[in-house]
C-alpha cells in the first residue's frame, strides 16, 4: 500500500478458531511488543503476554501444560 502513513495500528488477538491468521499474528505482535518494552515496563509486558496466552488458550492453542497437541 503506497502512501500508508499511520500513527496507530489496531490489532485483535481474540479469535473463535485456532486457524485465524490475523488473530494469531496479533498475539505474536503482543508478545514481540512485550519483549521490546520488558525492561522499561515489566508489569505491562507481563500483562500483555498473559493476555496473548489467554487468547491462545481460548482459541484452543494452549492447554494447562502448554501448546495443545
Amino acid at each position: 500500500m503506497l502512501g500508508l502513513d499511520l500513527k496507530y495500528f489496531v490489532i485483535k488477538p481474540k479469535s473463535k478458531t485456532a486457524d485465524d491468521p490475523y488473530a494469531r499474528a496479533s498475539r505474536q505482535a503482543l508478545r514481540a511488543y512485550a519483549d521490546a518494552i520488558e525492561t522499561e515496563n515489566g508489569e505491562l509486558a507481563f500483562n500483555l503476554k498473559r493476555w496473548a496466552n489467554k487468547e491462545d488458550k481460548e482459541a484452543g492453542l494452549l492447554n494447562a501444560t502448554g501448546p495443545a497437541a
